[in-house]
């Protein structure tokens, strides 16, 4: 299942380069676990792919960028089993 998700949905942190949301505010089901997202820049209007990398003990996910700049740069997208 492909997700289209906006960056205004996500907190940002600079440091890290790092999307991050809980999965029930994107409106993900209990379970759902997608392989493709893409990411919509609300300030560019730019769109991202992202594909799962790792899913962790709590069932966190963890995606990173189709695009190798993006790869280079270290951006990458949690989302937060909550």
């Amino acid at each position: 299942m492909h997700f289209n998700l906006h960056t205004n949905q996500f907190y940002y942190g600079k440091n890290s380069r790092t999307f991050s949301a809980d999965a029930s505010e994107l409106g993900f089901k209990p379970g759902m676990i997608p392989a493709v997202l893409s990411l919509t820049s609300e300030r560019t209007g730019n769109i991202a792919g992202f594909t799962l990398n790792t899913i962790d003990k709590a069932g966190g996910m963890e995606f990173e960028p189709v695009n190798p700049a993006l790869k280079k740069l270290g951006v990458s997208i949690l989302i937060f089993n909550d």
